[in-house]
């Protein structure tokens, strides 16, 4: 295999073009900024978080997107990240091209810098990105208060329907259209960076949903000493779910696929009543929708009412490495 150095000269060398890289020449980067940074880390390993089918120019670009939607969750702007990646000696040069080629069309397309990071042989390939993002003096937190409404951008379940499909799809009789909608929800997400930063000021509790919609919510309820309340039929599903959902049924637990398997990388944030008719009115021509699903009130945990108006549980409430 090529040596470390010239594969870090001939693919990643091109991508470091800025002062605070140094052109990878030193052992650190130099960042010299007047506003407040925020920083965040996230990690993807094979056959933990996906496996080598995978096309790696999707992986470079998830591995930077769950990453970006960290700083959504903040109401931060993208600034710039380090990389690690580990890789087996056998892998090919064409893997580390069609990569690279991922991270360079992400890069322009959310304004980020590579500021350098790491390169070394592993048995399984292993990435790992460290993001820093922009924020003013006011930025999002996790802790909500009681009588605040419960919202989410996007639609939910798509990435998990995704990820069944992809391993699956031999199972279901479904139009390829319709699975290559939703493999490509589960390999691309869409980091929602602009209603992040809208909803500073205005959302008093706000996370991204990586662990599923139940999980991220009771870390909510856990920082605040709250309970959470949320209504199925007001969960936002996109029309393809909604196609598919009674042929997912015959072998899944459709709705804990939906609020617990995560990956979703949309927003889940509570708003007080009393700002929310400006916050709208302000907003009214935002492209992605945001949808009302529950509330929060005194007490602990998460409730999830069904469409008889009974709370439900499941086995799971959402994805853990361990």
């Amino acid at each position: 295999m090529t040596t470390e150095k010239n594969l870090i000269k001939k693919y990643f060398l091109p991508l470091s073009k800025n002062p605070e890289s140094q052109n990878l020449s030193n052992d650190a980067a130099i960042i010299r900024k007047s506003s407040d940074l925020v920083v965040t880390s996230d990690m993807m390993i094979e056959e933990v978080h996906f496996d080598s089918r995978i096309n790696p120019k999707y992986l470079a670009k998830k591995i930077l997107r769950v990453n970006l939607s960290d700083l959504a969750s903040m109401g931060s702007t993208p600034y710039g990240y380090l990389l690690n990646i580990g890789m087996p000696n056998n892998l090919k040069e064409k893997w580390i091209n069609d990569f690279c080629l991922g991270l360079s069309q992400d890069q322009k397309k959310y304004d980020l810098k590579l500021f350098g990071g790491d390169l070394s042989s592993s048995s399984k390939i292993f990435l790992s990105v460290t993001m820093l993002g922009k924020i003013k003096k006011k930025f999002l937190k996790s802790k909500s208060t009681a009588k605040s409404d419960i919202f989410v951008t996007g639609n939910l379940g798509d990435s998990a329907l995704g990820f069944i499909l992809n391993q699956k799809q031999n199972n279901f009789k479904l139009d390829k259209q319709i699975v290559s909608y939703f493999v490509k929800k589960h390999l691309l997400p869409s980091p929602r960076l602009d209603i992040g930063r809208r909803l500073i000021g205005f959302s008093n509790a706000c996370r991204d949903i990586s662990d599923g919609v139940i999980k991220d919510l009771k870390d909510i309820c856990d920082n605040s000493n709250l309970k959470a309340t949320i209504f199925l039929n007001q969960i936002p599903l996109s029309q393809n779910a909604k196609k598919i959902k009674q042929n997912i049924e015959k072998n899944f637990n459709f709705w804990e696929l939906v609020l617990c398997f995560g990956e979703d990388y949309e927003l889940v944030f509570s708003m007080d009543k009393k700002k929310q008719n400006t916050f709208f009115e302000q907003n009214k021509n935002l492209r992605t929708k945001i949808t009302k699903i529950g509330f929060f009130s005194d007490g602990t945990g998460v409730e999830i009412i069904d469409n008889e108006k009974n709370p439900i549980s499941f086995q799971k409430i959402g994805f853990s490495h361990f």
